[in-house]
């Protein structure tokens, strides 16, 4: 079992942002990271499906500069397996949607059977990043997943998806697949303490970290900026009405009944049939109906024969 970790970082809220005096604006740089808290309960339940099981190896991957390894290598000294960072100059501005096509690549090129991202984070709290990542990955995506279980035999897994008001789905999907998680998925009592031994992680900054880029990827960063390209609004057009043609009413009727005729246009009125046959009887009817009404026109071997 291979689990995918993306790990995103936020904001640590516990610590006051300070303002540019000048400003008065709020300088990201002296904003202090922390790895988000919906990424943190990702990790949180990948490491718990790996003490679980013995086969399963988790990988968490993260799409930043050098100065953020030091986040990936929690994520070592706390369990995962592998670490990997990805970095480009280019893409250093790119949005969500860039983001997205990314770290698909990325997941594809490890090899996963279950993905598991934050449902959405600090600063950014859109909730695309996890179903834009499934999207490009062509698998399925349950949202807001607390928990997960493995189906020991069956390529399946069920998650706990949160809703509103307190309520809980379960679900099942079939693997691979990819989950994002809440901020507020509890963990199991068998899940791997929060705290990380000190011995943890001086083992964990002697570990190589590979960092790939988009050429290693084989992503060309055309179609990371097509991805992440705003809407393009064009010159407004007004709606082309269809024409129907409309047989003139009958002379001889009042006024206002042709003008009733002219405005109800095209419509023409359709009644019901009550059809009480036996079912083999009832099936003809509703084939003859759909036949002669062009429903089953695509059906016909040659246009505008008989079926």
């Amino acid at each position: 079992m291979k689990l995918v970790v993306l790990l995103g970082l936020g904001v640590d809220v516990r610590v006051p942002p300070e303002r540019d005096p000048r400003s008065g604006r709020v300088r990201e740089e002296w904003l202090v990271r922390e790895i988000d808290a919906a990424s943190d309960a990702a990790l949180g339940l990948a490491l718990r499906l790996k003490a679980a099981r013995a086969d399963t190896e988790a990988t968490v991957v993260q799409l930043g500069p050098p100065g953020h390894e030091r986040w990936l290598r929690q994520a070592l000294a706390r369990g995962c397996d592998r670490a990997v960072r990805i970095w480009d100059d280019e893409a250093a501005t790119v949005g969500t949607a860039g983001k997205a096509v990314i770290l698909a690549a990325a997941v594809k090129a490890l090899g996963f059977d279950l993905a598991l991202a934050g449902s959405a984070g600090v600063v950014d709290a859109g909730r695309r990043l996890g179903v834009l990542v499934a999207e490009h990955l062509g698998v399925a995506c349950a949202t807001q997943a607390v928990d997960v279980t493995l189906v020991d035999g069956v390529e399946t897994a069920e998650i706990t998806r949160g809703l509103d008001r307190g309520y809980r789905e379960r679900v099942e999907v079939l693997l691979p697949a990819l989950m994002t998680v809440s901020p507020g998925a509890a963990a199991s009592p068998g899940a791997p303490p929060a705290y990380i031994p000190v011995a943890a992680l001086l083992a964990a900054h002697d570990r190589t970290i590979p960092v790939w880029d988009l050429a290693d990827l084989g992503v060309p960063f055309d179609q990371v900026r097509r991805a992440d390209r705003s809407l393009e609004y064009g010159p407004l057009r007004p709606r082309r009405p269809r024409m129907h043609p409309l047989t003139p009413p009958d002379q001889s009727l009042p006024a206002f009944e042709r003008v009733l005729k002219l405005i109800q246009g095209s419509v023409q009125r359709r009644e019901g049939r009550i059809v009480r046959q036996p079912p083999d009887g009832i099936v003809d009817e509703v084939f003859k109906t759909l036949r002669d009404e062009g429903w089953l026109d695509h059906l016909r071997p040659e246009a505008g024969g008989k079926p």
